[in-house]
């Protein structure tokens, strides 16, 4: 039987939202979409390292009032 490769992530940033059309939003956003290097699927993607606090800012000066976790 062949093992199965497991990875695990520590510390990675990722967003969230309520729903996929916002994801898809922010990701067509010139002001956002770079700074999210990669969706997960339809409600999840990664945040580019480092660029948490910006995204962050941005989110609020669009108007939304970001979770963090």
């Amino acid at each position: 039987m062949k093992k199965k490769q497991i990875t695990v992530h520590e510390n990675l940033p990722m967003i969230e939202v309520a729903n996929p059309l916002l994801l898809d939003t922010l990701l067509s956003d010139k002001r956002t979409g770079h700074l999210i290097i990669k969706r997960l699927d339809e409600r999840v993607a990664i945040v580019s390292p480092g660029q948490m606090e910006t995204l962050l800012t941005k989110l609020k000066k669009l108007g939304h009032l970001p979770k963090v976790l």
